[in-house]
């Protein structure tokens, strides 16, 4: 009965080493798979903020394009306009006018 009572006692003590071994290892690789799965995290931001970083550029200069695009077709337009504008010959009637509304504005 004693033997018994002793092998039972072994059998128990070494199924106790035997899980602790296993929980012992089971935890090492759960915490070297963290240890990966955050680093991959990492990266994968790190990647992402590359990349946006690069959209926002790519885009900011999309738009310095069009701005100057449409400045320079509003700075032709212009141009054109006042060219125009100076090659047109006025009359006494409208030369008066503006003399009058213009320059001698100050004075009235």
């Amino acid at each position: 009965m004693s033997t018994d009572y002793t092998e039972t006692l072994k059998k128990i003590k070494e199924t106790e080493e035997a899980t602790s071994r296993e929980i012992l290892e089971r935890r090492k690789s759960l915490e070297e798979e963290l240890r990966r799965m955050e680093s991959d995290a990492a990266a994968s931001i790190a990647d992402a903020k590359k990349r946006a970083d690069a959209h926002i550029a790519d885009e900011v200069a999309k738009a310095g394009k069009s701005a100057q695009k449409g400045a320079d077709g509003l700075l032709a337009k212009t141009k054109k306009e006042a060219g125009e504008i100076a090659a047109k010959r006025l009359d006494k009637k409208d030369l008066k006018k503006i003399v009058d509304n213009t320059l001698l504005s100050e004075f009235k």
